[in-house]
């Protein structure tokens, strides 16, 4: 069919049949991988009505899949009957034909069936049925051959068979052809008998009913299957395309990009190009968004009309394209290349419309994200290399597993370090120790990349990573890992962690996990040794690596997620991939509490451990850095107080006793701070007890909380019932609500319950005790704060007495325990 206009009214979306029909004049193309996928090319012609053959023909295909079912089971059903037909017939007497001669009929009324269930085109299916019909008008004329009312058998079936079987016909060619073939063969067996007048009212009586009643069966029913074939592919197009360009969405590209992938051929190859209009942004801005929709649709028929019929072309959304093409990297960046071309013929109020490619090889086991990822890593080299322009991904350049050869290692280096040429320069590890703050010790080496000129001097890393042309980030990332394996072998101990870096991409590659362990152990390592490090990056969803993680954990490997408090790190990536280990970002140990000058870090690591997962703070920088690590219970530290990466493992001993030195300032510090704390707390512990006293004595709130609120801190005095309700109305202090304070729906505390409150909960643990609480955020003044409780009992009362005082400002010292 390729190459013939499709002439119909609304759009149709036919995959299930392997085609797709467009709105306005589509062409239709029928793709030669063997996937049975087809493509469309979108015209800009206007719509014409429904008359065209193969529209009919994709119906009647359609139907032939959903009537099959029900046409077997129907026949069967016929077959069943045919035999209790000729049970019948052998209970009366008379002579009759043999009855192996009918029995003969139902076993190939069987046989029709079964073909019927197998049929792959119409016309074999309606010759089937056919076939069926004229066996059925034999199996009636032999079974009432020698009885006395022959009519009276043959006439029920005569009658019923044209009209049950009319909805079964899947054309109307089928049922004008099936219906004047069973007349035909119906008409010699009524008038072969004795002809009397009533045989003839008869026999018009049969066909005047029973054929307008067929034809009234078949073509309501051709009909509804008819409107709910169009309706239902209307549908699927609408959900299938996108509606400015009439390319497929991102959706329905995905779906058939997986189809191919999945029949593709052990040899066969395929690219998928990555097309990003240049500065589109400023067209939208500058000239509206109707030139930019018009710009859009341009690129979209230029993409159309250069590409080839089984190449499967899509909008994956804003001005972002995609081409799935068949064959290998050179002819995909040929095509590209004519593309480039070709969109920049295209005018903009301002000059020419450009555009970047990016083009990438599917990988044996790829998925297609991850084919899609390399792509756009392309594309974004094309971007940053200055636009108009095509790139493509860069293959590894070596195979992982030399180094069970030791061909990673340049012959000139005595040493015998890992050390593969990469371009003008030669790559090598350098190691970052981390150490075990409560140990005292290095427990692990976090790997980094570095680029090395002959000379040994260093390439900067903004070389180094920067992207090229012809460079593939990807590659760079996995031959980084044969190298740092390579050398961690000669340098890290034994009973030390190696932390490598991965990008989402190479993490979540299908197969990388088996790759990456017999790298390890190529290299005499253990992949329980190893860790690996997420870094902060694009590629790869959150559902995919959660389920890379599994396959990585079954090798033995620990995950580590970087730079966690930057990017797109969130607390549901973490649960999602359960690491063993989260390094924090170093900017987190330097982050304060707004307001106040404490640290989050302490909450932080709490609420990490709380969820499983083991802490490495990076960048400690300063001895109170380190400090601030240990007092919040930070597990591992990391950075150039600790050791800077080097080529070399340096001694640990020096480190060892500065972290000892930090667990000595910390111990007298806490012993400090409690007494700050103290201090500053007793005046209003003294003058809560005073207040439970005169309370206790029958004396007022107001004149009994006096004293205590005209402290400088109190912020409001209270008492509270056995259920942590307020009794009578609080008393406000000298710190009370200040200007520019918003919390007038909560402000109010006499409808709450407080008893779920931490400093309710302790009071009433040590009764006759001031307890002072952590600081919280109030929730009446959004306000830190700090409450002194007492719980007070009398003959006619058990109650709660306390006092809220603003702990917001930052020379005030906070508990040691935070």
């Amino acid at each position: 069919m390729t190459g013939e206009r499709c002439q119909f009214g609304p759009h149709l979306n036919l995959f299930d049949d392997g085609i797709n029909i467009c709105q306005r004049d589509a062409v239709i193309h029928r793709q030669s991988d063997g996937t049975g996928l087809i493509s469309i090319n979108m015209l800009s012609t206007s719509t014409q009505h429904m008359t065209d053959a193969h529209l009919r023909l994709l119906f009647h295909r359609r139907s032939l899949e959903q009537q099959r079912p029900l046409s077997t089971v129907t026949m069967a059903f016929t077959v069943f009957a045919s035999l209790l037909f000729v049970l019948a017939r052998s209970l009366v007497a008379g002579p009759a034909v043999a009855v192996s001669y009918r029995v003969s009929c139902l076993l190939l009324l069987a046989l029709l069936v079964t073909g019927v269930h197998r049929a792959r085109t119409t016309a074999v299916f309606g010759s089937l049925g056919v076939a069926y019909t004229l066996v059925l008008v034999v199996l009636i004329a032999l079974n009432i051959s020698g009885l006395q009312q022959p009519l009276l058998w043959a006439l029920p079936a005569l009658l019923v068979i044209p009209i049950c079987s009319a909805p079964l016909w899947l054309t109307p060619t089928h049922f004008f052809v099936g219906t004047a073939i069973f007349y035909a063969s119906g008409l010699p067996l009524l008038f072969s008998q004795s002809q009397t007048h009533d045989v003839n009212v008869v026999a018009w009586l049969w066909v005047l009913i029973g054929a307008p009643t067929a034809a009234v069966f078949h073509f309501g029913f051709y009909w509804f299957r008819r409107d709910h074939f169009l309706l239902e592919n209307r549908l699927a197009q609408l959900a299938a395309t996108d509606p400015l360009t009439g390319l497929q969405n991102r959706r329905a590209f995905m779906e058939q990009a997986e189809r191919r992938l999945a029949a593709l051929g052990e040899s066969a190859k395929i690219c998928a190009i990555f097309v990003d209009i240049d500065s589109f942004k400023s067209l939208n801005d500058q000239f509206g968004h109707a030139v930019g929709d018009q710009t859009l649709s341009e690129v979209a028929h230029v993409l159309m009309d250069q590409t080839m019929p089984q190449d499967s072309v899509s909008r994956i959304g804003g001005e972002e394209f995609a081409v799935l093409r068949r064959g290998g990297l050179n002819s995909a960046l040929d095509l590209a290349e004519r593309l480039r071309g070709a969109v920049a013929c295209i005018a903009r109020p301002d000059g020419y419309v450009t555009a970047s490619f990016g083009v990438a090889e599917h990988r044996v086991g790829e998925s297609i994200m991850a084919l899609l990822d390399r792509a756009d890593e392309a594309l974004l080299r094309a971007k940053q290399s200055g636009r108009n322009r095509v790139c493509a991904e860069r293959a590894i350049p070596f195979d992982p597993l030399q180094l069970l050869t030791g061909h990673l290692s340049d012959p000139n280096d005595p040493s015998g370090a890992a050390r593969p040429r990469w371009d003008d320069y030669y790559l090598t590890s350098h190691f970052q120790p981390l150490y075990s703050l409560s140990h005292q010790k290095q427990v692990g080496f976090e790997a980094l990349l570095r680029g090395e000129q002959r000379d040994g001097v260093l390439v900067p890393p903004a070389v180094l990573f920067a992207p090229r042309p012809l460079s593939d980030e990807g590659a760079l990332d996995r031959a980084s890992h044969a190298v740092h394996l390579g050398n961690a072998r000669r340098l890290i101990p034994d009973e030390a962690w190696i932390f490598l870096n991965i990008l989402p991409a190479s993490f979540v590659a299908q197969g990388y996990a088996d790759q990456l362990a017999a790298i390890a152990r190529a290299a005499g390592l253990e992949p329980d040794r190893i860790v690996l490090e997420i870094l902060e990056s694009h590629g790869g969803s959150v559902d995919e690596m959660s389920r890379a993680a599994a396959r990585y954990r079954e090798h033995g490997f620990l995950i580590a997620v970087d730079d966690f408090g930057a990017g797109q790190s969130n607390l549901d990536r973490l649960f999602r991939i359960r690491p063993d280990f989260v390094k924090l970002d170093g900017e987190l140990i330097r982050a304060t509490i707004p307001g106040t000058q404490q640290s989050i870090l302490p909450k932080l690591v709490s609420l990490l451990h709380q969820a499983g997962m083991l802490v490495v703070v990076e960048g400690v920088e300063t001895t109170e850095e380190l400090i601030l690590a240990v007092e919040s219970n930070v597990d591992f530290a990391q950075g150039y107080l600790l050791g800077r990466p080097a080529a070399q493992i340096a001694p640990p001993d020096s480190v060892n006793r500065l972290i000892d030195r930090s667990f000595d300032v910390i111990a007298q510090g806490r012993a400090h701070l409690h007494a700050l704390f103290e201090g500053e707390v007793e005046p209003y512990r003294f003058a809560l007890r005073s207040a439970a006293d005169a309370l206790l004595c029958g004396v007022s709130m107001e004149e009994a909380f006096a004293d205590l609120a005209q402290q400088e801190l109190c912020i409001s005095c209270f008492m509270l019932d056995e259920r942590g309700r307020q009794i009578g109305a609080e008393v406000t202090g000298v710190a009370g609500a200040q200007p520019g304070e918003s919390m007038e729906p909560v402000a109010d505390p006499r409808d709450a319950r407080w008893d779920h409150r931490p400093y309710f909960r302790n009071a009433v643990l040590l009764p006759g005790v001031p307890v002072t609480s952590n600081p919280y955020l109030s929730l009446a003044s959004g306000r830190p704060c700090i409450a002194v409780t007492v719980a007070i009992q009398s003959a006619q009362m058990r109650a709660v007495v306390g006092t809220e005082l603003d702990w917001s400002s930052p020379h005030l010292p906070w508990p040691a325990s935070e």
